[in-house]
C-alpha cells in the first residue's frame, strides 16, 4: 500500500525545525560557554600598573585603557582621537565592530534591520571606535580589572595588529571620525561567530583573563571575569 503523501503545512514545519533549533542552540551555547569559561592565568602585580575597565552595554563591549602609557604611543596610533593635552587621566574606551553600523546606529533608538543585517552577514569594513573618556569609577557598566604588565602588553598588541594600514605603516582613519569619536580601519569581518563582544573576549584572554570560548553577547565577556 502506498502512503499518504505529506500535506504541504507538514513539510513546512519540518523545513522550520532546523532554523528554530539553530536559533534555540546559539543563545543557550553562549550561556553555557559564560557559565563555564576558560581559565585565565594569575596575574603578577607588582604595584604601580594602571587599572583597566571593560564596560558593557547590552549588546556591546569596550575595553578602556589608560591614554598614556609607557608601553604604547596612542597619539601616534589615533591621531584623531588623542589631541596633544589630552588630560592624562584619561581613558581610551576601544571597541572593534562593524564600521556601517558604527558609523549609522549612534543609539540603539537608531538600529536599521538592513544596517544590522549587512553587518551580521560580514558585508562591511570593520574598525575599531575610539573614544576618550574619563575614568568610570562608581559605573555600574564598568568592572575594573587589575592586570600585569606582560597582560596589559598583550592586550595591546592584540589590538595594535588588528589594524589595517596604508603602505607608509599610518593607521586608516576612516570618514566619519569627529572628535571625540574616531574610527579605524581593521581586518577581519563582523558576523554571527565573530562579534564586537568575541572580539573583546579573546582580547581578554591574551591578556590572561578568564573568558568564554564562545562569546557573542556581553555576558558572555563580563560574567566569567573576576569580581571587582
Amino acid at each position: 500500500m502506498r502512503s499518504r503523501p505529506r500535506s504541504p503545512a507538514r513539510k513546512a514545519a519540518r523545513l522550520l525545525v532546523l532554523p528554530v533549533m539553530l536559533l534555540l542552540a546559539y543563545p543557550l551555547a553562549a550561556i553555557v560557554f559564560a557559565v563555564f569559561p576558560a581559565s585565565g592565568r594569575p596575574q603578577q602585580m607588582t604595584g604601580g600598573e594602571p587599572v583597566l575597565y571593560v564596560c558593557a552595554s547590552l549588546a556591546h563591549t569596550d575595553i578602556l585603557l589608560p591614554s598614556h602609557d609607557p608601553l604604547i604611543d596612542w597619539q601616534a596610533l589615533f591621531p584623531a582621537a588623542v589631541p596633544p593635552g589630552l588630560p592624562p587621566e584619561t581613558y581610551l574606551a576601544i571597541g572593534w565592530g562593524d564600521l556601517v553600523f558604527f558609523q549609522e546606529t549612534p543609539t540603539w533608538a537608531d538600529v536599521k534591520i538592513p544596517v544590522a543585517l549587512g553587518a551580521l552577514l560580514g558585508l562591511h569594513d570593520t574598525a575599531l571606535r575610539v573614544i576618550p573618556v574619563v575614568p568610570p569609577v562608581g559605573d555600574g557598566n564598568c568592572r575594573r580589572l587589575e592586570v600585569d604588565r606582560a597582560g596589559r602588553q598583550a592586550l595591546i598588541d592584540r589590538i595594535v595588529a588588528s589594524l589595517k594600514r596604508d603602505p607608509a605603516g599610518r593607521t586608516l582613519e576612516q570618514p566619519g571620525s569627529r572628535w571625540p569619536v574616531a574610527y579605524y580601519l581593521t581586518t577581519g569581518r563582523y558576523g554571527f561567530f565573530h562579534t564586537c563582544n568575541q572580539w573583546v573576549a579573546s582580547a581578554l584572554a591574551a591578556a590572561g583573563f578568564p573568558h568564554a570560548r564562545f562569546a557573542p553577547f556581553s555576558f558572555g565577556v563580563t560574567w566569567p571575569l573576576p569580581a571587582d
